[in-house]
């Protein structure tokens, strides 16, 4: 019995131990990773920009920040939700997290919308998507992507990106879902069919954000 009792305590020490070491380490750390992933979101910014900014560039960060479908007050952008559903999107398949402007100087040429798309094979896809002021998609720049090596990671490569990118945003589908001769068709990334499903919506729901917030580019 003493034995046991022995043994639990020296358990609950290390246990302890272990836990305070931690948290020491995490709150270590807290700081650096915080400027690290401001770092990732400004970069990615540029990236989907990356031919069209210069020196003088700069993000203005609009109330789109952290918006999803359910604990975020989207009264101010109110048609925003009912466009994202009446578009077949829940919060199951994706979240809104953050749109800018991109500024050059007093002027400025577009928007760039970051979201999530929970339909990856992987797990959630994070990435920011930029749009002209007429709709046109400039980039996509990944900010977090766990998809199968030599598979579904390819959705990182410019060879993939790139099939979004010069046309106009919104509309986009995938050309093995019976989609022959549609515009804004993606052929998708061989054996990642998930993967490319996954990116195509997500595209698609950050376009209607923007349409949301220049007021109906897709109506004109």
């Amino acid at each position: 019995m003493k034995n046991l009792i022995k043994d639990a305590l020296v358990l609950f020490g290390i246990t302890l131990v272990a836990g305070l070491l931690l948290g020491v380490v995490y709150e270590i750390t807290k700081e650096p990773r915080a400027k690290q992933a401001e770092l990732t979101r400004l970069n990615a910014f540029k990236t989907v920009f990356s031919e069209y900014l210069d020196e003088h560039e700069e993000f203005h960060q609009l109330d789109y920040k952290n918006l999803s479908f359910s604990d975020v007050d989207l009264s101010e952008f109110e048609t925003l939700e009912k466009d994202l559903k009446k578009a077949g999107f829940s919060q199951k398949s994706v979240v809104v997290n953050e749109a800018v402007r991109a500024d050059i100087g007093d002027s400025y040429i577009g928007y760039a919308i970051t979201v999530t798309s929970k339909g990856g094979y992987g797990g959630d896809i994070k990435y920011t998507v930029g749009f002209l002021l007429d709709g046109t998609v400039t980039g996509i720049s990944y900010l977090s992507i766990s998809e199968t090596a030599g598979l579904g990671m390819e959705a990182k490569n410019k060879s993939f990106t790139d099939k979004f990118v010069g046309k106009k945003g919104g509309a986009f589908v995938v050309d093995k879902d019976n989609t022959e001769g549609l515009p804004n068709e993606i052929d998708a990334i061989s054996g990642a069919t998930i993967t490319t499903r996954a990116v195509t919506q997500g595209v698609n729901a950050a376009y209607i954000v923007f349409n949301n917030i220049v007021g109906g580019v897709a109506n004109e």
